[in-house]
């Protein structure tokens, strides 16, 4: 017995070394560049954001044409792929970032539940997609790491596709980091079970060829997003570029000398900056703009979706590094509407010789119909049918259940997010604004004896925050998002607050911290942001005559910031039972300490609020959707048996609201 344990462990043994040194010649000849001439073809797309289902916004004479859609796309993606193998191209296709986004779509996947194990449909279309990386942008975020891991997780474990962002630290998050390989940042394709990276090298394996992709993420992503432990490691451009340049450094030192930057930084005028400081990039794919981008080329009618707006910039666009040279910079509108194609050459030593500008051109996505035939479109692609079963149909099944009316309104709410000429909740109070303040009260009101928190009353005033960039117009302007008085479903509260924002209460607030806070929402400009506040329980005065608050820009894990300026905007403050807190631009003497419940994105400091971040929270159970929900079922019921808010409430009964904010000149 002892020996065939001894020959057992000899044979383990011995196929133990056979295959480490099986995986040594590998990693050689991985590394194996074959120092040629080549042409790279990169596919690629950024901010699909959840828009698996086609757009059927496009109404024609001949009828609805439908234009993106994961299943189009992911045929478009392959017609593509193939057509470049078949020139003998090398072939890498890369994701930018923004995968989801807070929807009626992304809800059917559970993000909000910690404990769910519900599909995650983005991630099943995308890992039914030939892609060879992707860069992690600010919405895959929202809904916190536990979330992005399980999005991480639904892509197939023998798949290679890595996430990556070169200016992250994973590694003392407790979702992510059993997902980086802490020895190797710089992920190659072959490691089994680690998907997480700074950096990545790719191998084509039909040309031989071998690629550097380097990256990074907006470093303002702490106050847009909810990153939690994981750390954004520079704070602007400039620290960006450093890290870049050190990845590129790091690269070059193992063979690597084409190099493919990936980023995420919220627009094309960003890379830019970014670009100018960079050394060795070869070329530049960015994310989280929205830019469109056509080639001056190529015909506009066959790059640009019928009824589609007015390019933003030319495919590539050329920038200078900081060595002089042009690097190419080019992006796609996002939405699974667009795919990306880009053909370069390099020379035998790595550098850019030239690029195809009669194949470098952004490919629209038109699935096949009686419409597309009827209007002649030739381009027009029957979708990926894998992605129709496995997400579309689910996907479509769900929506229907979210349909159903839970509540009537005879009031319809302003829900716009407003700009310098169009009151909304990002410039103004809104009567959609003031529904959801007075939905957090209501929460604290049948929640707080649960959570142990004192009672609202005149001895504990309670006031309600929430930031107009919460608020989303997913079905609309309006609530109900018909746009017109009748029925509310479920689908419509996700609408309007579709993110994974939890309730949480501040106890004990004096009216100087309250007056700091309101500054910082009464510093944003007339064309709106999304720090500004809806609010409820009290009533504000601004003049922007006065000095906006200046809070500095976070820098790592500093989340709220500084402030560096203070405000002198706000004028008045009077809580809804009279009670003054700030006269005349001063803060009264022995004003009523106040209770805030609010989100905890803005809670914790989102949006640059470092009042907030640095009072203590306490958390009610409930997200601030569910919040609403909760008060719309407390109206009384109409014949039909639905809760309805009645047009007679005068809290809602404008669109401008009942005058809880007033701006001064």
């Amino acid at each position: 017995m002892e020996e065939i344990l001894k020959l057992k462990k000899a044979v383990v043994t011995s196929v133990a070394l056979a295959f480490l040194a099986q995986m040594s010649l590998a990693n050689a000849s991985f590394f194996s560049d074959t120092g040629s001439a080549v042409t790279l073809t990169i596919l690629h797309n950024n901010d699909g954001e959840s828009a698996l289902l086609p757009d059927q916004s496009y109404k024609t004479s001949q009828g609805t044409l439908m234009f993106g859609g994961a299943a189009g796309f992911s045929t478009v993606m392959k017609r593509e792929a193939k057509a470049a193998k078949a020139a003998n191209n090398a072939l890498l296709s890369v994701y930018a970032g923004d995968s989801f986004l807070a929807s009626k779509l992304l809800i059917c996947s559970e993000p909000a539940n910690p404990k769910s194990t519900a599909t995650v449909y983005d991630g099943i279309a995308q890992s039914m997609m030939p892609y060879d990386v992707h860069v992690l942008g600010n919405h895959e975020f929202d809904y916190g790491t536990g979330f992005l891991k399980r999005y991480i997780e639904s892509f197939s474990s023998k798949a290679r596709y890595p996430f990556i962002s070169g200016n992250m630290d994973f590694t003392t998050n407790d979702d992510l980091s059993s997902l980086v390989n802490k020895k190797e940042p710089i992920l190659r394709g072959l490691l089994v079970g680690k998907k997480l990276g700074q950096s990545y090298i790719h191998k084509d394996y039909n040309t031989g060829a071998i690629f550097g992709v380097v990256s990074a993420i907006t470093p303002t992503l702490r106050t847009i997003s909810s990153p939690g432990t994981a750390k954004v490691t520079s704070s602007d451009i400039a620290t960006t570029a450093a890290l870049i340049n050190k990845q590129v450094e790091g690269l070059q030192a193992k063979g690597v000398n084409k190099i493919i930057l990936v980023s995420h930084l919220q627009g094309v005028a960003y890379d830019k900056q970014l670009i100018a400081l960079l050394k060795d990039v070869d070329v530049a794919i960015a994310g989280g703009g929205d830019d469109l981008l056509t080639s001056p080329d190529v015909p506009e009618s066959i790059q640009l979706i019928p009824g589609e707006g007015k390019p933003v910039g030319k495919y590539p666009e050329m920038v200078k590094d900081a060595n002089g040279v042009d690097v190419p910079l080019i992006t796609t509108k996002g939405g699974y509407n667009y795919l990306g194609r880009f053909d370069v050459a390099f020379d035998a030593k790595g550098k850019v010789s030239s690029y195809n500008k009669t194949t470098s051109y952004p490919r629209r996505v038109i699935p096949s119909s009686a419409v597309s035939r009827a209007l002649g479109v030739t381009d027009a692609v029957n979708p990926d049918s894998r992605i129709v079963r496995a997400v579309e149909v689910p996907v479509n099944a769900c929506l229907a259940g979210f349909a159903k009316p839970i509540a009537s309104s005879q009031i319809v709410f302003e829900t716009d997010r407003g700009s310098a000429t169009v009151l909304g909740v990002r410039t103004a109070e809104t009567s959609g604004g003031n529904l959801v303040a007075d939905a957090f009260i209501h929460a604290y009101t049948t929640r707080a004896a649960g959570a142990n928190l004192p009672a609202a009353g005149s001895t504990n005033p309670v006031v309600s925050l929430q930031n107009g960039g919460g608020i989303r117009q997913g079905g609309g302007t309006k609530f109900p998002t018909t746009g017109a008085v009748g029925a509310i479903s479920r689908g419509n509260t996700f609408d309007l607050l579709p993110f994974d924002n939890r309730l949480v209460a501040i106890t004990n607030v004096s009216a100087a911290n309250i007056k700091e806070i309101l500054e910082r929402s009464c510093s944003v400009s007339t064309s709106g942001g999304g720090q500004f506040l809806q609010i409820g329980g009290m009533k504000v005065t601004c003049s922007r005559s006065g000095t906006a608050t200046v809070v500095s820009n976070p820098t790592g894990d500093s989340y709220a910031g500084n402030i560096t300026t203070a405000g002198t905007r706000v004028k008045d403050v009077t809580l809804n039972d009279g009670r003054i807190l700030v006269k005349d631009g001063a803060v009264v003497a022995n004003a009523p300490a106040v209770t805030v419940v609010t989100n905890n994105f803005t809670a914790e400091g989102g949006d640059n609020y470092p009042t907030l971040a640095k009072l203590v929270k306490v958390g009610f159970g409930v997200s601030y959707e569910q919040a609403l929900y909760d008060y719309l079922l407390s109206f009384p019921k109409n014949s039909a048996g639905l809760p309805e808010i009645p047009s007679s409430d005068a809290r809602y009964n404008k669109s401008t609201g009942e005058g809880r904010f007033t701006w001064l000149p």
